[in-house]
């Protein structure tokens, strides 16, 4: 079956790739602002680390009932709620004096923003054929690479224009405003939508995995916690997340207190790695891709590319201190960002691929969790460090072996082939 010309599907794709791209946008602009509340506030730089992970704590712990609700209200409904959500406590932040009320106002933002994956993931489902699936959650993930592209020199306008609190009214109600017309312009099924054509809904229709409600066997979870690839796959994705946690919440100030730049040079600076990371997200699906057609089993080629990227962002982020030219560090910085960020396709290919349809949510959900956990400790690392040296260089080496130990755990434990063949044989014993 052939692919119809009309294409509103990806419309909706472009849509959600807007919300992504929002959410990191406002979740970015504490980072831009950080330097500014800083001497604003008197905060010591672990006070600042302690700010910039709250976010994390709640967006960590809500991911399963995020789900849930998503599921329940259903995306368009999801979607216009939390994005007000955000909007109104973006705006209500603004009135924050001190550390208390910041972590205060950070910890229900993370609540609402975990929303934005679980609703992608249920509504491309319905969008897309699997043929199509991979595609579009490849598309949508590149909004968090721009989104925090993006972040920098338009926050930091803002902020050297009129403050930082306009720039927190800003980003919110673009939020607010981007959830409403979301609401009124999509739906939940495509069925549902008139501009869909009979033959792009059988195109839809006609290659997607049925959901399968069957409750796991019991047993089921601890067979798969089990399996080593789980951890692998969490143990890549905890480095993914610790070092794009770590530039999300520091890198502005890294670059404001090592190189003394102006806010407006920063901004422009630190889209450096998002820049770079557009290329890597990319390149790494179509190296898989590649080396799949050229007979390659894609487990292995999915082994070789999530490696090399965190051996390569490892050995990047080892060069960022031993050179002195300015240009040369921030772009070998910038590379640790982006050849570690180069796994994020490959690896999320693996929680389908591991535990199957059936066991796809809670696999996922694991992996997630794993990942913010060093979400949640790299920021108050990175500022307990910085405060100890009083330099970013040992926060640096940090990073760099963090990095590497989850390169080599990942490249010990991953079997995703035997994995995968072993949660079948359960799942056929206790059918």
């Amino acid at each position: 079956m052939k692919a119809t010309k009309t294409r509103i599907r990806w419309s909706v794709m472009f849509m959600v790739f807007l919300i992504v791209t929002v959410s990191y946008l406002d979740r970015t602009n504490l980072s831009v602002a950080a330097p500014t509340l800083q001497k604003e506030l008197n905060l010591t730089p672990t006070q600042l680390g302690l700010i910039l992970s709250a976010f994390s704590w709640s967006y960590a712990l809500a991911q399963i009932p995020a789900g849930m609700i998503a599921a329940w209200a259903k995306p368009r409904r999801t979607y216009l709620w939390a994005m007000w959500l955000w909007c109104l406590l973006l705006i209500a932040t603004t009135t924050a004096t001190s550390f208390g009320a910041w972590i205060a106002f950070r910890i229900p933002f993370g609540l609402a923003e975990a929303i934005t994956w679980p609703a992608a993931s249920i509504l491309l489902a319905r969008w897309f054929p699997r043929l199509e699936y991979s595609q579009a959650m490849s598309l949508q993930n590149l909004g968090l690479v721009i989104g925090a592209a993006v972040a920098p020199p338009i926050v930091a306008f803002i902020i050297a224009w009129w403050g930082w609190k306009e720039a927190f009214i800003f980003t919110g109600l673009i939020a607010g405003v981007l959830g409403t017309i979301f609401y009124f312009t999509t739906r939940d099924d495509p069925a549902d939508d008139p501009r869909v054509s009979p033959e792009e809904l059988a195109w839809i229709r006609h290659d997607q995995v049925k959901e399968d409600d069957a409750p796991l066997p019991p047993g089921y979870i601890k067979m798969l916690l089990a399996r080593p690839s789980i951890w692998a796959v969490g143990a890549a994705n905890f480095g993914l997340d610790f070092i794009n946690f770590m530039f999300l919440a520091w890198y502005p100030t890294y670059l404001t207190e090592k190189y003394h730049m102006s806010l407006g040079q920063m901004g422009i600076m630190a889209m450096e790695p998002y820049i770079f990371g557009l290329i890597t997200v990319l390149g790494a699906g179509r190296l898989v891709r590649a080396m799949t057609d050229r007979g390659m089993d894609s487990v292995a080629a999915r082994r070789i590319v999530i490696f090399g990227g965190l051996l390569l962002g490892t050995l990047a982020l080892v060069v960022t201190v031993n050179v002195s030219n300015l240009y040369a560090s921030v772009s070998a910085m910038s590379l640790g960002y982006a050849f570690t960020m180069s796994v994020l396709g490959p690896m999320w290919s693996n929680p389908a691929e591991i535990a199957g349809p059936r066991g796809v949510g809670f696999a996922s959900g694991f992996v997630n969790f794993v990942g913010n956990v060093g979400g949640i400790g790299s920021p108050i690392l990175m500022g307990v460090v910085l405060q100890r040296f009083d330099s970013f260089t040992p926060a640096i080496l940090i990073a760099a072996g963090v990095t590497m130990i989850c390169a080599l755990l990942f490249l010990l434990l991953y079997r995703a082939k035997e994995d995968r063949e072993t949660v079948q044989a359960f799942l056929a014993a206790n059918s």
